[in-house]
């Protein structure tokens, strides 16, 4: 039958049937391939999320052994520092016992104690040895009162070593007039003390370190690791104790380091850590290590000088007293290493564990999970065939229903879903303030009000924009107006000194952002006399650059007060105490002053801890560069409100130069973290800074440089870098 012989019913219906049909068809065919790509997308979830969680379990195993690791070193420090402490004060009261035995002998009976070779001397006795110098017939004669008075006190030093059982300890006084009263702790398996004949022809109490570091020092001292008498390593707790003409002798209790070492292992569970301790010289002083880099060693290794960067790194912040926990490489192989710091001997105790017998078990939990992302998705993969069989038998039954209901489901859902585009296309012109009025009670209507409130969104989210770039805009002129204020403050008058007879002068800063808190200045005092500063202030940003104001104001205008007679300590040391007056943020300064005498080329200065300039000095038609060091400890502004500084001075030849700069130029970092370094800048200078080069000249080539090395990588601080020529 031709399609114009139909009634309008039949050609409605088949319109409809016709076009339900390829709705349908289409309809299904996107079905199927978006179930795939749900599937798909689903797979790589579970995936994700598999390796995000065994990574997490990595990362929670690593942290669990950092943080199990630092208890255990800081608790083994705590325990050394415990020992230590006990010994001293143990030390203390021997000294105080002799001070009140000597003070009071009427209260005492002579003593006498037995002698290495008249009988076996048991483990925690007292015994009496003079030195070799000492004769018997001195010391039975005419030290033989002031002996028997002084061995009163071998019961205390018997009770003393009945404490250190445990130690190889010693507890003793030595005389100043060369005899020693001794109690030794020795070994269980050891029946009594043995002395070897080197002990017993040489030893003289009076050379030993504890003795001389005691009287030294006129108080009690912890000594040094040194070589004991019985061929050990130890230390010795000294204290020095009196008589009424003063000084006596030297109470002290010594103890061998591996015995202070076994009490600081003791209870020791984890049989995979190392442990080890170092002095403030880097030098490691006992360990459970018998080879390699961590073995104690009579070498005095400074194992802060190691080739393994990240173990020297952190060796350098156990010297420093820091206490942290970090990856490291000793030996070739990467551990954890934990450290604590034990403040009262000035030693650093590191325990460490390798870093597979962490990771292990996290990697073995790593892959049951992976494993089970990997059942996840095959049960993925037939829950989607079975809907897609399930879909399959939908579609058919769908199909039957179609020519049923087609007319009057076209109708029903035609028309809302046209209203609802009339309106959306509306909205999309810019018509914000349009409603979408349909009721139908199903998702369309549900649609509708979704666009609404996306329209109310939208308008909200369009207006909060609007004023948020205003806002942008605004600070980003404040920043570049601030900017322009700090570059204007920066003296910028190098054509005014082009053609100065008697100096050649160029600087320039780089802001690592709109505003920096590095400064330089220089101004004329007099006629003869020149100022110069370089100075970089803590953080970045607008509140260094606001503390550069402050600090660069503060300097000029002492100087300015001063004249060229003024004295750079003192102008410095009164800056710091401005500086540090109501500095509730803590912030610093690090600053060069100097002042160049131009009649006879005197430089005198002053570094706040700054980074030490380059001395050029011109010598046969050549530039020589060297850094200038002073050797003096140097305090930055702004910290300690008492701090004093101590004026420099240096002559310059005509033709020499000084080169000052700031962190920003030895630190700056290329793509892979590799800093400029003080070696290449001096390199640069050397290469670049001729003896008929002009100032301006060698700053470009410093400058170029710097960006040669630093490439693409983002510039983190700012460079700032003068350079002045004293012409004569």
């Amino acid at each position: 039958m031709e399609m114009r012989k139909m009634s309008i019913h039949r050609r409605i219906l088949f319109l409809l049937l016709f076009a339900g049909l390829a709705s349908f068809l289409a309809l299904g065919a996107v079905s199927v391939f978006s179930m795939f790509d749900v599937q798909d997308h689903a797979m790589e979830s579970g995936r994700r999320m598999g390796e995000s969680v065994a990574g997490f379990t990595e990362e929670f195993a690593v942290q669990q052994a950092r943080n199990r690791l630092m208890a255990i070193a800081t608790e083994k420090a705590q325990r050394i520092e415990r020992d230590i402490s006990e010994i001293r004060n143990d030390a203390e009261y021997i000294a105080r016992s002799m001070n009140e035995i000597l003070a009071h002998p009427e209260r005492r009976n002579p003593r006498r104690l037995p002698r290495p070779g008249e009988k076996p001397i048991a483990g925690g006795e007292a015994y009496f040895f003079y030195a070799s110098g000492l004769s018997q017939q001195d010391a039975e004669t005419e030290l033989s009162e002031e002996i028997g008075l002084e061995s009163n006190i071998a019961e205390d030093i018997e009770i003393m070593a009945s404490y250190y059982t445990e130690y190889q300890t010693s507890c003793y006084i030595g005389s100043k007039h060369g005899y020693l009263i001794c109690a030794d702790t020795i070994p269980r398996e050891q029946e009594h003390v043995i002395f070897t004949e080197e002990f017993l022809s040489s030893f003289d109490p009076r050379e030993r370190p504890w003795y001389k570091a005691a009287q030294k020092n006129d108080s009690a001292v912890m000594t040094e690791v040194y070589m004991g008498a019985d061929g050990f390593a130890e230390i010795t707790c000294a204290s020095p104790y009196y008589d009424a003409e003063g000084f006596a002798g030297v109470a002290g209790i010594s103890t061998s380091l591996e015995s202070l070492y076994r009490q600081a292992m003791r209870n020791e569970t984890n049989s995979g850590t190392l442990n080890f301790a170092l002095n403030e010289k880097g030098e490691v002083v006992f360990s459970s290590a018998t080879e390699g880099t961590l073995a104690a060693t009579t070498e005095h290794r400074d194992v802060r000088q190691s080739e393994e960067r990240s173990f020297a790194l952190e060796a350098a912040c156990m010297t420093q007293g820091l206490s942290d926990a970090a990856l490291v490489t000793v030996d070739g192989v990467e551990y954890y290493l934990a450290y604590a710091p034990m403040p009262s001997i000035g030693w650093s105790l590191g325990t460490l564990i390798e870093k597979e017998a962490v990771v292990h078990p996290a990697n073995a939990a790593k892959g049951i999970v992976l494993a089970q992302e990997e059942d996840f998705s095959a049960s993925m993969r037939g829950f989607f065939m079975d809907n897609l069989r399930r879909m399959a038998l939908l579609l058919a039954l769908l199909l039957a229903a179609m020519f049923v209901g087609s007319r009057r489901a076209a109708e029903r859902f035609v028309r809302p879903i046209l209203a609802l585009a009339d309106g959306v296309r509306e909205i999309a012109k810019g018509n914000l303030d349009r409603k979408l009025d349909v009721r139908t009670g199903d998702e369309i209507e549900g649609l509708a009000d979704c666009v609404n409130e996306m329209t109310v969104d939208l308008k909200t989210y369009m207006e909060n924009l609007a004023r948020a770039t205003e806002e942008k805009a605004h600070i980003a002129t404040e920043l570049s107006l601030a900017k322009g204020i700090q570059e204007g403050m920066l003296p910028n008058i190098f054509p005014k000194f082009a053609e100065n007879p008697h100096f050649d002068l160029f600087a320039s800063m780089e802001p690592a952002r709109e505003v920096g808190g590095d400064f330089y200045d220089f101004y004329t005092l007099d006629d003869s006399h020149i100022a110069l500063t370089m100075a970089d202030v803590s953080g970045k940003g607008v509140p260094a650059s606001l503390f550069m104001v402050i600090s660069k104001t503060m300097l000029k205008n002492a100087a300015l007060s001063e004249g060229s007679a003024v004295d750079l300590g003192r102008l410095m040391e009164r800056t710091n105490r401005q500086l540090c007056e109501n500095n509730e943020r803590m912030m610093f300064v690090t600053a060069f002053f100097g002042v160049l005498d131009l009649s006879t080329g005197e430089f005198v200065y002053v570094n706040a801890g700054h980074n030490e300039p380059l001395v050029g000095r011109a010598r046969d038609g050549k530039m020589s560069w060297d850094y200038l060091h002073d050797g003096e400890k140097k305090r930055v502004l702004g910290v300690m409100e008492n701090a004093s500084y101590e004026e420099k001075r240096l002559t310059l030849a005509p033709g020499d130069m000084i080169f000052l700069y700031t962190d920003g130029v030895t630190e700056a970092a290329d793509e892979e973290a590799r800093l400029y370094s003080e070696e290449r800048l001096a390199k640069t200078l050397n290469r670049a800074g001729t003896p008929d080069a002009k100032a301006k000249e060698i700053l470009a080539a410093v400058r170029a440089d710097i960006a040669d090395h630093v490439g693409g990588a983002e510039q983190s601080d700012d460079i700032t870098i003068m350079s002045i020529r004293f012409l004569g």
